[in-house]
């Protein structure tokens, strides 16, 4: 883990029931997948759990979280109800979306999640727009763009970072780095330092992705930045990508080792919560057991939820 973080029990727990939450269902997601029962690509998040969830522990509901095409993990990290999640993925009706979306357009306006893009980097000039209307409004509130390294080679990308700083506007942008786009490695999609072009422009802060209390303490202090008032802000967190791009298949690339040893953000903060005393063996255990729970009562719930009619297309 990273050095020393002041942290509650309660934030410890909180952290730890979130990454469980997006741990899974991203496995029960991947074991269902071949069945067809989801007619929708899907991106997982098993392993990158650390990243959204040491962000959203400094978020309100009422903060904007612009998401990409990898949605689960930030979008559960946020709030998004299990149930409306599966049941978007089963694509019926009860699902965030109505069924309409799939996996790529997730939809919870109640917890700031007004829509997610498809389009790598699509999402970012949202973000930014967000933040506009919420200093022109003086509403608190701030925006998050949050894109995969792969997006950092789009135009998009340099064009928000600088009207941000050129309005000094209040909203982050996180870079979740995996190290791919798709099967690529960076080294062959990017000739740029990423945190280094974003340095021109804003405040940068670094945080090691495989470990929830680095992106805690890091992402605090981003947060904390633009919630202040102090003009846009840049989070770069490297991480690994367990699972094929766009598959249920874990990923083969030799380019990218994983020792889930090393590199589990959930055994690390298991094993932290341990030794500081702060849950033990059978807390956590009874932790795994209850959302194993709600991952079972969320693939029930969009089993027998109804599928979309064209009616609903005219509302």
């Amino acid at each position: 883990m990273s050095g020393p973080v002041t942290i509650t029990r309660d934030d410890g727990l909180w952290l730890l029931q979130r990454m469980r939450r997006i741990r899974q269902a991203s496995e029960r997601i991947a074991a269902l997948y071949p069945s067809n029962v989801m007619e929708t690509p899907i991106h997982l998040c098993t392993g990158q759990e650390a990243v959204s969830v040491g962000l959203c522990r400094h978020l309100r509901d009422e903060d904007q979280l612009f998401l990409g095409h990898r949605t689960h993990g930030p979008a559960l990290a946020k709030g998004l109800p299990l149930p409306r999640l599966f049941a978007e993925l089963y694509g019926r009706t009860t699902g965030c979306s109505r069924g309409f979306g799939g996996s790529m357009h997730l939809l919870d306006l109640e917890h700031g999640l007004p829509g997610s893009s498809a389009i790598i980097g699509g999402s970012i000039a949202l973000a930014v727009g967000s933040a506009l209307a919420a200093k022109v409004k003086q509403s608190g509130q701030i925006g998050i763009a949050y894109f995969g390294d792969a997006a950092t080679n789009a135009g998009v990308f340099y064009e928000s970072m600088n009207f941000a700083a050129l309005r000094q506007l209040p909203v982050l942008f996180l870079c979740e780095d995996n190290g791919f786009s798709n099967v690529m490695p960076r080294s062959q999609h990017s000739a740029h330092d990423i945190q280094s072009l974003a340095a021109v422009l804003m405040p940068t802060f670094a945080a090691d992705g495989t470990d929830v209390l680095s992106v805690y303490e890091h992402a605090g202090a981003a947060v904390a930045h633009v919630r202040r008032g102090a003009g846009p802000a840049f989070l770069h967190c490297k991480t690994k990508r367990w699972m094929k791009h766009m598959s249920h298949e874990r990923c083969d690339l030799p380019e990218n080792q994983v020792d889930i040893a090393r590199d589990c953000p959930i055994h690390k903060l298991e094993a932290w919560l341990q030794r500081s005393g702060l849950a033990g063996a059978g807390e956590l255990a009874a932790i795994e057991k209850a959302v194993a729970a709600e991952v079972d009562a969320a693939v029930a719930f969009a089993a027998s939820s109804p599928f979309p009619t064209p009616d609903l297309l005219e509302v």
